[in-house]
C-alpha cells in the first residue's frame, strides 16, 4: 500500500483511477482496519465490474463479471480471470494487466503530464531569457550614454607621446576621444 492507513489507500483508489476506469464506479463495500483487509469493486472501460481485495500483501482480484456479452468484455473478462487472486504490488500494475483500454489511458495521462512538465519547463527558459533580455536591456542604455558621437569618426588619429609622459598623470587631457588611451583617460575625458 501507497498510504499510511487503509482508510486513506481506499479513498485514494476510489479517486485517482476515474481516468482509466468507469468514473464514479470504485465502491468500497469493506473496510476492516483491524484486520487490514479493504474490499471495493469497480468497471473497467472495457465493461467489466471486479472486486478487489486490498491487503499488507498487495492488490488483487477475487473475481470478475463482463456486464455484456460482446468483446471487449468477453476477452477482457477472460484476461481477468487467468490472474484471479494473484497479488499486484500496484493498484496501476493489477489494472495495466488486466485492462488494456485502462493501460492506454494510463499511458495518455502520463504522455499528457510529461507534455504538461515540459511545456512548464519552456515556459520558465522563456521567461529567464525574457528577464536576461531586459536585464542587457537597462543595462545597455548607461553603455550606450557613455558613447561619444565621435567614437562613430572613422578617422584615426594618433599622437605620439614622450616614452616618459604616462597618459594618467598627462597634465593636459586628451583633445578628442581618438586621443584616448585607457579606460582612465576616457573616464577623465567624460568628466572635463
Amino acid at each position: 500500500m501507497r498510504h499510511c492507513s487503509l482508510s486513506e489507500e481506499l479513498d485514494a483508489i476510489t479517486k485517482e483511477f476515474d481516468y482509466g476506469i468507469v468514473p464514479g464506479s470504485a465502491t468500497v463495500f469493506v473496510k476492516d482496519e483491524i484486520n487490514g483487509i479493504g474490499r471495493l469493486d469497480l468497471t473497467l472501460l472495457e465493461g467489466v465490474m471486479i472486486v478487489l481485495e486490498i491487503t499488507d500483501q498487495g492488490y488483487k482480484v477475487t473475481s470478475c463479471s463482463p456486464l455484456c456479452n460482446v468483446d471487449p468484455a468477453i476477452s477482457t473478462a477472460q484476461t481477468v480471470q487467468a490472474h484471479l487472486e494473484r497479488s499486484f504490488e500496484s493498484m496501476e500494475n493489477l489494472l495495466m494487466t488486466i485492462s488494456p483500454m485502462f493501460r492506454e489511458k494510463f499511458q495518455q495521462e502520463l504522455y499528457s503530464k510529461l507534455q504538461s512538465v515540459q511545456a512548464q519547463q519552456q515556459q520558465q527558459q522563456q521567461q529567464q531569457q525574457q528577464q536576461q533580455q531586459q536585464q542587457q536591456q537597462t543595462t545597455q542604455p548607461t553603455m550606450v550614454s557613455m558613447q561619444h558621437p565621435s567614437l562613430y569618426n572613422t578617422t584615426t588619429t594618433h599622437i605620439p607621446q614622450n616614452e616618459n609622459s604616462n597618459s594618467t598623470n598627462n597634465n593636459n587631457p586628451p583633445s578628442s576621444i581618438n586621443d584616448l588611451n585607457s579606460f582612465e583617460d576616457l573616464n577623465n575625458w567624460m568628466t572635463n
